[in-house]
């Protein structure tokens, strides 16, 4: 063959071999490690994984955890790599578009159970990094129940009304005024950490109240305290140091120790952050400004002292109803007869100068009583069993008025059997599956 033969065939050849050569150029590249390792702290910042997976799942974020709100039981969508019924088809910006505007990637919008609230500020290139770690996982194959909400709450058109009213977009911009630790504990503490979702109170179109912001937020059976620095009704008690190491290990000494979400919060998220971001958390929430309560006319780790009224009635015949009784038989093993705590304070502490036991509102005394504690925080454990299966209605009641009455806030002793029962019945847990007909109703990736 001459070469002008040759070269006849190499020129036919031509545009094949652009066209492979401009599809290998095109063919998606897998995101760098660094960017993986980046997205999967940012996802624990943002605790996605305690809302985006159910209870006992084998795989992480397909979805399917039931959040009890004010408007009824929504179900988490899932937000695994599944093409189908997760997030593996979503573009960048359907993924960015859903989680700080509310907006799922078929338009439809989101009911704010997801914080997207919270949020509309985070960095586009967090955003994008969380989504990579996300897709790097293995795919969850896993339905959703579909929420339905009664009416008019079940009307999603509503929402766009919602998040005109709530919905502040842009990126939040550093204070140059500053430090750089404060930008940062700002920047976790409003957007990625979303902490004002729980401690911020609700106004009446149930968004938050910037007003009285981290003054405290009621989440029906539990109270999410006020952690501005004021004095009685914050935590304006607490230094730095020991914020930072409430946030790592869940508790602090004859202080405080986490319950309820917050003790979720510390074990799936806040314990893995880094010092510096913890401390940058505390440098923030020590600027903010203080919001009182009147209610509350003493600092809540200040209330109470050791009480001797178990131990002076154990001579006598203490009655399995009142509430030393009560106490002696399931509580005096691990916080002690006159509650001061055991150990090193920390896994069993006193029930006196506790945060607990010293508010005026005594919500989270009944509900840990029900509920239990579980918090693993780094080195250190406190864990509680429950109570409502051993506990009746009225046994709840006089052991947590007697606790509030010995150990704590007194104004606080005056839960009544009727809210005893109603408490019970809100900390049940809803059904984390809808059935009906023998079927589970489901949706392709939950609401």
């Amino acid at each position: 063959m001459g070469n002008d033969g040759l070269r006849t065939r190499l020129l036919a050849l031509l545009p094949v071999l652009l066209a492979v050569s401009g599809a290998q150029a095109q063919a998606p590249q897998p995101p760098a490690a660094d960017l993986i390792a980046r997205g999967r702290y940012l996802t624990l910042a943002g605790d996605c994984g305690a809302c985006h997976t159910a209870p006992g799942a084998a795989l992480d974020f397909g979805g399917g955890y039931p959040l009890a709100t004010p408007v009824g039981v929504i179900y988490s969508t899932n937000i695994s790599s599944d093409k189908i019924r997760g997030i593996g088809g979503w573009s960048d910006e359907a993924f960015v578009r859903a989680v700080r505007e509310g907006v799922s990637q078929d338009g439809h919008l989101l009911y704010p159970a997801m914080p997207y609230d919270a949020y509309a500020k985070l960095k586009r290139e967090d955003v994008l990094a969380i989504k990579a770690y996300l897709m790097s996982l293995p795919l969850a194959a896993s339905s959703v129940p579909s929420t339905e909400l009664s009416f008019p709450f079940n009307q999603r058109w509503g929402l766009a009304f919602w998040r005109w009213l709530h919905l502040a977009r842009g990126e939040l911009k550093d204070d140059r005024a500053q430090t750089p630790a404060w930008n940062r504990g700002r920047y976790l503490v409003e957007e990625l950490a979303h902490c004002g979702t729980c401690h911020t109170p609700r106004t009446f179109t149930y968004g938050m109240d910037n007003a009285k912001a981290f003054g405290g937020g009621d989440l029906g059976s539990w109270v999410a305290f006020n952690i501005t620095p004021e004095r009685n009704a914050g935590i304006g008690t607490w230094n730095r140091t020991e914020l930072a190491s409430y946030l790592k290990s869940g508790c602090i000494k004859d202080k405080a120790s986490a319950g309820g979400g917050m003790a979720e919060a510390i074990e799936q998220s806040l314990q893995y952050l880094t010092e510096t971001d913890r401390l940058a958390i505390a440098e923030y929430i020590g600027s903010l400004a203080a919001v009182g309560d009147n209610r509350q006319t003493r600092p809540r780790d200040r209330w109470g002292t050791a009480s001797s009224t178990v131990y002076a009635l154990r001579a006598g015949r203490l009655s399995s109803v009142t509430g030393a009784g009560l106490y002696n038989s399931h509580c005096a093993s691990c916080h002690g007869g006159e509650g001061e705590g055991n150990g090193d304070g920390e896994g069993f502490p006193s029930l006196f100068h506790h945060t607990t036991t010293g508010a005026y509102d005594s919500r989270n005394v009944v509900a840990v009583i029900l509920t239990g504690v579980s918090c693993r925080g780094q080195n250190t454990t406190v864990m509680m069993p429950a109570f409502t299966e051993w506990l009746e209605d009225e046994q709840v009641v006089a052991l947590s008025n007697f606790v509030s009455a010995q150990f704590g806030h007194p104004s606080a002793a005056t839960i009544t059997p009727a809210r005893g029962k109603a408490r019970r019945e809100a900390l049940r847990a809803p059904s984390p599956a809808a059935i009906e007909d023998g079927r589970l109703k489901e949706t392709p990736n939950g609401s």
